[in-house]
């Protein structure tokens, strides 16, 4: 389950880092540029203090400086939570979640729903309503030479679950009951 829910997610290593895992998650599945996180921190390190970086994490200009150094652009823009449903491309947001700043990627949003890549968390699925409660407004989008058709950020946004129960009615058998293996809810969503 883990493996599924974390899929095409480069997961983040550090408690401040889940601004270069969810950078690293664009490049190599929109670019396919390929930059293990830890190789990415080092590199973003140098657009900002250490020091700024332990406490409170990149920043969206520390992500903005690092891609033009890849000779691509990254742009920061206010919208509304409607405008993500005329996304083209992922983008990365600023999520407040209990107290803690953290971005993710929207990969896209469709009927009331919110598909989310989450360094952290993994693939989710996000109401919308509550998403708009967390969420800061902006969205960081890089671009700069063709986000790859291929993406698995822009395949296989279905909810696990649903496929899940999806399997089970067509094959006659029931799902496999998670919790009985000592599994927590956080486990499962």
């Amino acid at each position: 389950m883990y493996e599924l829910r974390h899929r095409d997610i480069v997961n983040q290593q550090f408690d401040f880092s889940c601004g270069s895992a969810a950078l690293a998650t664009l490049l190599k599945y929109g670019y396919g540029i390929d930059i293990p996180e830890p190789e990415m921190i080092a590199r973003m390190m140098e657009f900002s203090t250490p020091e700024v970086v332990v406490k409170h994490g990149f920043s969206m200009l520390d992500m903005k400086k690092f891609v033009e150094t890849l000779g691509l652009r990254g742009r920061g823009f206010r919208v509304g939570t409607e405008a993500l449903y005329q996304l083209q491309i992922p983008v990365i947001v600023l999520m407040n979640i209990d107290g803690y700043e953290h971005f993710v990627i929207v990969k896209r949003a469709a009927e009331g729903r919110i598909f989310i890549a989450d360094p952290a968390l993994g693939n989710r699925i996000v109401f919308e309503q509550d998403f708009a409660k967390s969420w800061n407004g902006l969205v960081f989008a890089v671009v700069g030479k063709p986000f790859r058709e291929d993406s698995p950020l822009l395949q296989n946004n279905e909810s696990l679950a649903l496929k899940l129960r999806e399997q089970a009615l067509s094959t006659g058998s029931a799902a496999i009951p998670f919790v009985e293996y000592g599994l927590i809810k956080a486990d499962l969503f």
